[in-house]
């Protein structure tokens, strides 16, 4: 059963009651008001002030994170592109590898006017590679001193991409002539068969 409040029962308190009441009223309010001084739910000042600066760096880690990110992404394609360029530029198709360094050593032995012997020719795979070998190329010659310098002045400034890798000189005896053994490598890929795809069928 429902209770109905006295009023008039309150109306006919002293003041002195309601002194104390507003007292009381009073130190509630302030120790609320102390709580939330003291330890508001969000947190002091000094803490969100903190809490703030430990927000924003964090936000200038990340921006520098990602922009480290981006530029080494950015170096890395551009890695890429320049080698896969490198590659099509410098090695040579196995197809027409023999062809093409034979045609360019004819070449340098024209402009720099000395006389080639013979030649041999060896295919080494190289390691860690599944489609690419280094052909060397052993051919002797014969001519001046300042035609094995025009020799390799037109070896270093080819189109190809011939590594010197050993050279031999031996003079003639009462002769200006120079027999010469000079072995160079070039880098020749292998092409995949026609139809071959390096996916799974």
């Amino acid at each position: 059963m429902a209770r109905s409040f006295n009023f008039t029962a309150l109306s006919g308190r002293g003041p002195r009651f309601w002194l104390q009441a507003a007292v009381v009223v009073l130190a509630v309010g302030n120790a609320v008001a102390l709580f939330l001084y003291v330890a508001p739910p969000g947190g002091t000042r000094n803490q969100l002030v903190a809490e703030s600066e430990q927000v924003r760096h964090q936000i200038l880690s990340t921006r520098a994170g990602a922009t480290r990110l981006r530029n080494v992404a950015n170096k890395v394609q551009t890695g890429t592109k320049e080698a896969a360029n490198f590659e099509s530029k410098y090695f040579l198709s196995k197809r027409d590898a023999y062809d093409a360094v034979i045609s360019e050593i004819q070449r340098m032995g024209a402009a720099s006017g000395v006389q080639e012997r013979e030649g041999v020719f060896s295919e080494e795979p190289i390691e860690g590679s599944d489609d690419l070998s280094v052909l060397n190329i052993t051919s002797n010659f014969q001519g001046t001193y300042d035609n094995l310098m025009r020799f390799l002045y037109e070896a270093d400034r080819s189109p190809l991409l011939l590594m010197l890798d050993t050279l031999q000189a031996a003079p003639q005896q009462h002769s200006p002539q120079i027999n010469t053994s000079i072995r160079f490598q070039a880098i020749v890929r292998e092409e995949p068969a026609a139809g071959v795809t390096g996916g799974q069928p």
